[in-house]
């Protein structure tokens, strides 16, 4: 079968969901030419998601010492997570878990990509001020590159549960969140902030912050985020 491979965003970190077998062939060369596209996207801190995968050969792990090589070089990181206990003995074996580092779950991987061990050769994502939560990828994209413009690091997301692993992994001082679907969230906001450090502020977007004029919307949003920040002074 060949390998399926399926990637989201959870903020800075591009979550890369494999299935299937990475061996020697269409399989190592399909992983290498989808990270390569996420590098050239300047897409540089990867966590490859292998919990799915059966077998890992030699190219394989060829290959993974590879990717993670060019990740460092482009100024980013790579790491694992799900690794079978197959995996997991043949990277003892290999002493390459001294080299790729692997984690049970995905969210202890995040957080490592995002604060990485003193003296470790690998850089981390930008520091981040904001957190923010939203359905549509375009109002994403617009209110980041708004907060960006105006000096606060911003990652973001589509869906609740990547909201709460980057609030962990992040540490924002900030979270700036749909007022629609959070208030539909079992518990709401306040069961998403509670495991985050304490003093985050809240700040909701308006229900109708994607279709009223983009120009007041934005300026609206940069006034209550000032206020926000303003707040915890």
């Amino acid at each position: 079968m060949p390998l399926d491979i399926q990637t989201r965003a959870v903020g800075d970190v591009s979550v890369v969901g494999c299935t299937g077998r990475i061996i020697e062939g269409d399989e190592v060369t399909a992983l290498e030419g989808h990270v390569r596209e996420l590098l050239d996207l300047r897409r540089r801190h990867l966590l490859l998601d292998v919990r799915e995968v059966s077998f890992v050969d030699s190219a394989g792990l060829g290959l993974l010492v590879r990717l993670l090589a060019r990740a460092r070089a482009a100024g980013g990181n790579l790491m694992l997570c799900g690794t079978s206990p197959h995996i997991q003995k043949t990277l003892r074996v290999t002493r390459l878990h001294q080299v790729l580092a692997s984690f049970e779950g995905e969210a202890d991987a995040i957080a490592a990509l995002y604060r990485p061990e003193a003296g470790s050769a690998a850089a981390a994502p930008a520091a981040v001020d904001i957190v923010c939560v939203h359905p549509s990828h375009d109002v994403l994209a617009y209110a980041q590159q708004l907060l960006r413009q105006a000096g606060y690091g911003v990652v973001t997301t589509t869906n609740r549960a990547d909201a709460a692993t980057l609030l962990r992994a992040t540490r924002p001082t900030m979270l700036l969140v749909d007022a629609v679907s959070s208030a539909a969230w079992d518990g709401g906001v306040d069961r998403l902030v509670g495991g985050s450090p304490s003093g985050i502020q809240v700040v909701a977007l308006p229900a109708t912050f994607a279709t009223d004029d983009p120009g007041a919307a934005g300026e609206r949003l940069l006034a209550d985020v000032a206020r926000a920040a303003a707040a915890r002074l």
